[in-house]
């Protein structure tokens, strides 16, 4: 075990991690109640699921997203050796499209929900992201800073041709469908009664393949660009990077947005967690082998 591991295992710092999160989750429900706020105001309705679900409960699922978020991706923001506000961009970035963009635009095409309500949810989700980054980057700062953002970005892109990355990214992207799909096939029996139970308000209108492939493949697009800023920051090996970013889509996009969704049966949140984690480390491994550089960053 590393020195650096074992100063992270001792009481004291692990007291102060777990309060670090606790605050993070604070500031990020406080945020998303400001942003409920903002979306009211501007006339947009309250989607009606979310309207018939306890505001406790509702308060204290967005605590607790916030909580788990801080303690799976706290380790990881202190190895963003960029700026502070450039930190805040790249989580930002990375939370808003993994947590909230990608599920916005997969249910303009896949439910039955109105489209100014979807508008009203991305409203709430981007004032709470604003929150949840800017607490993460404050909280959990890295030891050094070692270049900005740019440069890091420069660096990664020189190792490869520019062709060499845009069949690369655009290969990270595609491969997300057939993944998409065998996970999503594993779990739609189990999943497939609460779409089709009216009482839940929230019904299936599957389009036909000429548009779900495009569909999937832009929001496989969509998870390579968003995770890249965090490659190009890292610059670790694939296995390590892989693992990294799986647990970051994971979280944001899977783990954090079942916790939250409290108007959704038990059974539905459960599928649809194990589903998107588990082709979230599918995809990040492919994106790591694809994107990832040979140049090893120790920690």
């Amino acid at each position: 075990m590393s020195e650096k591991t074992t100063a992270q295992l001792r009481p004291g710092n692990a007291l102060r991690f777990l309060w670090r999160s606790l605050l993070v989750g604070l500031t990020y429900t406080l945020a998303t109640v400001v942003g409920g706020m903002v979306a009211q105001a501007t006339g947009l309705p309250t989607p009606e699921m979310a309207a018939g679900a306890s505001p406790t409960q509702a308060l204290m699922t967005t605590f607790l997203a916030g909580v788990v978020i801080a303690l799976a991706l706290g380790p990881l923001v202190t190895r963003l050796t960029v700026p502070t506000v450039e930190r805040i961009v790249v989580l930002f970035g990375m939370i808003f499209v993994l947590n909230s963009l990608l599920s916005v635009i997969e249910a303009l095409f896949f439910t039955t929900l109105p489209v100014d309500e979807q508008v009203y949810g991305m409203v709430v989700a981007a004032v709470g992201h604003i929150g949840l980054a800017v607490s993460l980057a404050l909280l959990f700062r890295p030891a050094s800073v070692a270049r900005n953002l740019l440069a890091a970005l420069r660096e990664t892109l020189r190792q490869r041709r520019w062709a060499s990355w845009v069949w690369r990214v655009a290969l990270a992207g595609a491969l997300y469908v057939p993944v998409y799909f065998f996970f999503g096939m594993l779990v739609y029996p189990f999943v497939r009664p609460y779409y089709e139970d009216p009482a839940l308000g929230l019904s299936l209108a599957v389009p036909g393949f000429d548009v779900i492939l495009p569909l999937e493949m832009g929001r496989g697009l969509l998870f390579v660009l968003a995770v890249f800023p965090l490659i190009a920051v890292l610059r670790y090996p694939r296995g390590r990077l892989a693992l990294w970013l799986g647990m970051t889509i994971a979280v944001l996009g899977g783990v954090a947005p079942m916790l939250q969704v409290s108007w959704f049966p038990l059974t539905m949140r459960i599928g649809h967690g194990l589903e998107i984690t588990a082709d979230s480390f599918v995809h990040a491994f492919l994106i790591a082998r694809l994107l990832g550089t040979r140049e090893d960053v120790p920690s």
